[in-house]
């Protein structure tokens, strides 16, 4: 029973107490290492585990977790795995030895703690290496590729990069990665030299901005050197696309913004807007999501004349001079439904007798439909017809049988393919009837006839027409005539009879109330005003004298002051010293001013012609003449226009 014990306990100790395997790691020296404890997948599984490092089983390095991980827990209950800080994920349990030396050479122990487990040990034994040779990108000319990137390439082109690092160590790694998968690796092309070389055929647009990097590493814990480039190239855009949501309907004068998407232009591109063969300004310029997508914005207001005219967005790669790239539309401009009248009808309406309203508007394109809305919200549609000799102008006719109910306001109301007219045509729908009798007024012009203007009223819903009947003092018909207009003549109309004239109106429902115009009560012109009419016109030729006298007199005495002036000037100049002659004979003191300025001005009055003409109602005027200063003689006098006398009887 004792042998069998001690056997177990043997089996035991075999089991639990053997030391783990020890890992062999490189690192470099003078660079960091970061050591792995399990691989950099350990977990605690509590608050109370933890991680130990020992250096040679006796020096204490490290505890994870310590009080700058404690602070960054939020939950100290949580199970506690890798983080990741700067982009790049490792394991805090991991060792972190700074700038290696041959001191950092090595066993060192990462004992795991659990809280719920057994305690594991990983071992690792670090060696320590030299440096591979730093890697040089160069082209297929031979030179080295210093700033960067590499390009700009096409479409189609092809690319070579070559990468050679200087390293006789045989572990070294010399391989390329492209967005980090790796490509290829190096070969020696010469003792003491590595190269990798990468090759792009054809390049399509996957190869913008496409990251490549060569490194060199011959250590497991110690990052590898590397060098990178990334691939610049000139695009053509994907697409070009004025962006109208399947609209293409403008309405004239109105403004609308059109956007103008370019995709995949690179450089970003510079965008001309033309409209037919005019250049027009974009307003918004902008560039989303990292230059793949290119906007321009315009604010479009066209007119009837730029209907069926092409639309350009021109997207302009100054890398690509040969390239077009441009969309393009067919505007359809037009507009909604116009009321042509601007003032609202009245229709004089009678219970079921027929009426027919006509609606006239302006449109393009064509109305389809006319709608017509009554007071009482009644709707009824009608057709539509052009009017011959205007280009944009549209009737439509309704005829019914009003009723009681119409009485109000009648609405018409046109609609086209670019909406329901705004402001529709109103009519006024009232009682019709007979139709209002008329005002006139009775004019009498020298020296027997009679004219009488009449303003006709309103005319009850049917065209209606004026009649005058002219009777004698014992009733007896003169003179019976009509007149749409209401104006009427009335020639050789004795003074001395006694007329009476009756003025109607009538339309086809009836005629107003008629109106009596007493003929006798006007005043005829007197002989005596007639002949002092003649006696005052007698004066006129002595009149008319007796002006031109004045105005010679007026010019005679006008010259004579100037010449008086300027004889004073002359003797004054002579017997001032001060005054230096010119060699055009006139006299100037310094500082000298030219003769222009010194010229006399002109100064014009000009006297309304028909105020001198004189007639019996007003006194003689003050002639007319036109007063130059400095000459002596006025302009011809124009003659009296003739004027045309009419009396009011």
């Amino acid at each position: 029973m004792l042998l069998r014990l001690i056997f177990c306990f043997f089996i035991i100790k075999e089991a639990f107490c053997t030391d783990p395997e020890v890992v062999v790691l490189r690192a470099v020296r003078g660079r960091d290492a970061r050591l792995p404890c399990g691989q950099g997948k350990v977990f605690l599984d509590g608050p109370d585990s933890y991680v130990l490092w020992l250096k040679n089983d006796r020096d204490f390095l490290y505890r994870f977790p310590n009080e700058d991980s404690e602070r960054r827990l939020i939950n100290r209950d949580r199970i506690y795995g890798t983080s990741c800080d700067t982009g790049a994920c490792y394991d805090d349990t991991s060792l972190l030895l700074k700038r290696v030396t041959e001191e950092d050479s090595g066993i060192y122990r990462c004992r795991v703690h659990y809280q719920a487990s057994p305690s594991l040990d990983f071992v690792i034994d670090i060696r320590l290496v030299d440096s591979p040779g730093l890697p040089r990108i160069i082209n297929e000319a031979g030179d080295e590729i210093k700033r960067g990137y590499v390009g700009p390439l096409s479409l189609g082109s092809d690319m070579t990069l070559i990468c050679e690092v200087d390293d006789d160590q045989p572990d070294t790694l010399v391989y390329w990665r492209r967005n980090g998968v790796i490509k290829e690796r190096a070969h020696t092309i010469r003792p003491g030299v590595l190269r990798a070389d990468v090759h792009v055929h054809n390049a399509t647009r996957d190869e913008l901005d496409a990251h490549y990097e060569c490194l060199a590493q011959n250590a497991d814990v110690t990052e590898p050197l590397s060098a990178s480039v990334v691939v610049k190239m000139y695009l053509p855009p994907i697409n070009v696309e004025i962006r109208l949501n399947n609209n293409f309907d403008f309405e004239a004068g109105q403004p609308r913004v059109v956007d103008c998407v370019i995709v995949g232009c690179v450089p970003p591109p510079s965008i001309t807007w033309h409209l037919g063969d005019v250049l027009l300004r974009p307003t918004v310029h902008k560039e989303l999501h990292d230059g793949n997508y290119t906007v321009s914005s315009l604010t479009l207001a066209p007119s009837l004349q730029n209907t069926k005219h092409d639309l350009v967005c021109r997207a302009h790669n100054s890398h690509l001079p040969n390239g077009v790239f441009e969309d393009k539309v067919t505007l359809n401009v037009g507009f909604r439904p116009l009321c042509i009248s601007t003032r609202e009808e009245t229709i004089g309406a009678v219970e079921r007798e027929a009426e027919t309203v006509v609606c006239i508007v302006e449109a393009s394109p064509e109305p389809l439909q006319f709608s017509w809305t009554f007071a009482d919200s009644r709707t009824l549609y009608t057709s539509v017809k052009k009017l011959p000799g205007h280009t944009h102008r549209y009737s439509s006719t309704l005829t019914w049988l009003p009723r009681e109910s119409d009485i109000g306001i009648l609405l018409c109301r046109a609609t086209n393919a670019f909406g329901e007219q705004k402001r529709p045509c109103s009519y006024t729908i009232s009682e019709g009837g007979p139709p209002r009798a008329p005002d006139c007024v009775v004019l009498r012009s020298y020296p027997h006839a009679i004219r009488i203007h009449c303003q006709k009223g309103w005319d009850g819903g049917r065209t209606q027409t004026v009649y005058l009947e002219l009777l004698n003092a014992d009733g007896t018909l003169v003179h019976n005539i009509s007149n749409t207009a209401g104006q009427f003549q009335l020639p050789d109309i004795a003074d001395e009879r006694n007329l009476t004239a009756v003025v109607y109106a009538a339309n086809s429902r009836g005629r107003s109330e008629p109106k009596t115009l007493h003929l006798q009560t006007i005043t005829p012109i007197s002989a005596s005003a007639v002949k002092k009419y003649s006696q005052t016109a007698s004066w006129t030729p002595w009149l008319e004298g007796i002006g031109i006298v004045g105005v010679i007199a007026a010019a005679v005495t006008g010259s004579a002051i100037c010449f008086k002036i300027i004889r004073s000037k002359k003797d004054a100049i002579e017997h001032n010293p001060d005054l230096v002659p010119r060699s055009d004979g006139t006299f100037h003191r310094e500082p000298d001013f030219t003769r222009e300025e010194r010229l006399v001005g002109t100064t014009n009055i000009t006297v309304n012609q028909l105020a001198s003409c004189q007639n019996q109602y007003t006194p003689s005027p003050v002639p007319s003449c036109r007063v130059l200063v400095g000459c002596s003689r006025p302009p011809p006098q124009d003659s009296c226009p003739a004027t045309q006398h009419s009396y009011f009887v």
